[in-house]
């Protein structure tokens, strides 16, 4: 996975006198997408038996499409969560995006008939990712086949500037064309015209996944009640994760997390580990300032982690009593993906309140999650939730490096990581209090290189 500056859309104008649609024949041209150094559009062209790095069909639907989707393609970092599904754990089928997503975030589904290529992209704060896949072998009589699959990051203002001259551009050509009045036209035009409360409510509902225009209607009293009652810090993790049918619901769960917080910080109970967790506070900073270009997220977490057990003393194979750092509570709550609400202290172990009983293996990985947000100290209260956004991806691999570090899995293991067997995973699994799984994630994604 790479990350860049470099997204380019490139078209050069094409006669097309046998398209009957006004829109396509004005439009139609040889386009080319770059992502990165690569080529998303290079195909194999089976009539000839070549490859090229262009498509030629109109650009008009490809127009169209951004903006249909200009809310989500800005805000929605939902799909995130499929993509991030590790196919040899779940079903390949429940992998797959929800055709609706998929509608919002793939460039195939600009359709009218025409070759696209099966790019994703989603939306994740000031970087966007990039996915797409090369088409498997079709019908003998399919033209073209896409060739390439990659996954980058772009920054989020590169692809927003692309994306709008791609609509301009288009929108130039037809009036040059004399074609006007298209769904174009009007799409583009009402979106200039969005005033700016108009555009917090489409970003808002974007992130709940909603289509802004389409089925946010039924929500706007709760997405008003939550942009009301949810401190900044709170609101965008909330609409992240949380199911809009549950908004009320779950709103009503943060108000009782809190007042057992606010209780809680009342009695202000000094204690040994407070006073330490204003050091971990100060290696943890010490290590993001440091951190300099974009990098993985996953990256800065593991960094993290590591500055935090040093500063405590432990060598990789010892277990991280995270239990001893954070403070809990259990309150049933609404939604699954509100798994836990908290807040740091002042001389205090930071008070975290879980939604649901958890297995214990997953409760420590709760737990150390909740307290990277404290440690970050950066608001008074925070969630911890399902949602794969930049920060909950920095909090996970956090969580994962400080319960099981992957250089202690590796002197623990009986054989070469690369070859560990399920039952030696387990055995090393137990000696840290986490889930094989995350032995599993630890070991694919720090001690196995990549291929």
């Amino acid at each position: 996975m790479t990350a860049g500056d470099q997204f380019r859309i490139t078209w050069e104008w094409e006669p097309a006198p046998g398209v009957r649609a006004a829109e396509h024949q004005a439009t139609w041209a040889r386009i080319e997408i770059q992502v990165g150094p690569d080529w998303v559009t290079l195909v194999e062209d089976r009539e000839s038996r070549s490859s090229r790095r262009s498509i030629y069909c109109p650009l008009y639907p490809l127009a169209e499409w951004v903006a249909y989707n200009w809310w989500s393609l800005q805000a929605d970092s939902r799909p995130a969560s499929f993509l991030s599904q590790d196919p040899r754990h779940v079903n390949p089928a429940s992998r797959q995006l929800p055709a609706a997503a998929r509608d919002h975030h793939s460039i195939r589904a600009s359709g009218d008939g025409f070759a696209w290529p099966d790019l994703l992209i989603v939306p994740d704060g000031m970087h966007t990712r990039f996915v797409w896949e090369a088409d498997h072998p079709g019908p003998p009589n399919v033209p073209i086949k896409f060739l390439t699959r990659g996954d980058t990051w772009i920054r989020s203002d590169v692809v927003q500037r692309e994306l709008a001259s791609l609509v301009t551009s288009v929108l130039t050509r037809l009036a040059e064309r004399g074609v006007g009045g298209t769904v174009l036209h009007k799409e583009w035009d009402a979106l200039q015209h969005t005033t700016a409360d108009e555009a917090e409510f489409c970003l808002a509902a974007a992130r709940l996944g909603l289509d802004p225009y389409c089925g946010a209607e039924d929500y706007e009293q709760q997405i008003m009640r939550a942009w009301e009652v949810l401190p900044v810090s709170l609101l965008g993790d909330f609409l992240d994760a949380v199911e809009p049918a549950r908004i009320d619901d779950a709103l009503a769960w943060i108000s009782s997390a809190q007042r057992a917080i606010e209780r809680a910080s009342a009695k202000g109970v000094t204690n040994r580990r407070g006073r330490i967790l204003q050091k971990l506070q100060g290696a943890v900073a010490s290590v993001s300032k440091s951190a300099g270009a974009w990098r993985p997220e996953w990256d800065l977490g593991y960094d993290q982690a590591r500055a935090v057990r040093a500063e405590v003393g432990l060598d990789n194979t010892a277990p991280f009593d995270v239990e001893s750092y954070v403070s809990r509570v259990t309150r049933a709550g609404a939604d699954v993906n509100l798994q836990a609400i908290g807040a740091p202290m002042v001389d205090q172990n930071p008070l975290v309140v879980i939604g649901r009983d958890r297995p214990q293996t997953s409760l420590r990985f709760t737990l150390s999650r909740a307290l990277w947000h404290s440690l970050q100290n950066e608001s008074p209260i925070f969630a911890v939730t399902s949602a794969r956004t930049s920060r909950q991806r920095v909090e996970r691999a956090f969580a994962a490096e400080l319960l099981a570090p992957a250089q202690g899995i590796a002197a623990l293991l009986e054989s070469p990581p690369p070859t560990a067997a399920q039952d030696d995973m387990e055995r090393v699994a137990r000696r840290f209090g986490v889930s094989s799984m995350v032995i599993d994630h630890q070991i694919r994604n720090r001690l196995v290189p990549a291929v």
